[in-house]
């Protein structure tokens, strides 16, 4: 969501949006990586693969963000920008709904593939983990949105993971990837590392209250909620 609202709210233009949204999202993600790490629910096997993918792939979305700049008067940039990221937010939305209906694991039928999460994965499950990782990459490298809910799906769909292990997972691997893509737009001119810090300040309050009371609220209604404001963002972005 701090995409499309420095975007349409502040008047941020959408390239510096972008970056800056990215440094704000590796620092606020660092602390979680760490603490899920410590606990061993990541499985690295999965992260490196996935980065394997969405690493380049982000630079490839950077490139393209830069390309629409140059080709381009700023108001036409203004334009695109939130269409594609008004359609991604709809395509996340949809994802934590879909999510929330998710049977649970075990529930799949052949789920793993005949991996049991351990061991090492056979060369078509690393092929495909690359490829899925490229997707999310070239989505985030773009618009900044998408390393977190979509890859989530992915891996609670096709992989033999806890549900720890996929949040685990998914957080470490889009920490990577916010950093190496904040770092590549940075060297663009596209982060405002000014307004970058004055987001963390303000995000400290909500994560204290958010901590507070995050036990209290049942998380199925709060995905809702989140989910149906990602759709009506994305959907009225692209009436608008």
């Amino acid at each position: 969501m701090m995409t499309p609202f420095l975007v349409v709210t502040m008047g941020v233009p959408a390239p510096t949006a972008v970056g800056t949204d990215l440094v704000y999202a590796t620092a606020t993600k660092m602390a979680g990586s760490a603490a899920h790490y410590r606990q061993r629910s990541v499985n690295l096997q999965v992260a490196l693969f996935l980065g394997i993918g969405s690493i380049p792939a982000s630079l490839l979305g950077v490139a393209t963000l830069e390309l629409i700049e140059r080709s381009f008067d700023a108001a036409t940039v203004r334009s695109i920008m939130i269409t594609i990221i008004a359609a991604t937010l709809v395509l996340v939305g949809v994802s934590l709904v879909f999510r929330i209906f998710l049977p649970v694991r075990g529930e799949l039928p052949g789920k793993g593939g005949g991996w049991d999460g351990v061991s090492s994965m056979s060369l078509r499950r690393k092929i495909y983990t690359i490829v899925f990782g490229a997707t999310g990459g070239y989505l985030v490298g773009l618009t900044s949105i998408g390393s977190g809910s979509i890859m989530a799906i992915i891996l609670l769909l096709l992989y033999p993971l806890s549900p720890a292990v996929v949040v685990g997972t998914d957080i470490v691997h889009a920490t990577v990837l916010s950093l190496v893509t904040g770092v590549a737009h940075a060297t663009q001119g596209n982060v405002n590392l000014g307004l970058a810090t004055t987001l963390l300040l303000g995000s400290i309050p909500g994560v204290l209250i958010g901590s507070h009371l995050a036990p209290r609220i049942p998380g199925k209604p709060l995905t809702i909620i989140l989910a149906a404001m990602l759709v009506f963002v994305g959907a009225r972005l692209l009436l608008s």
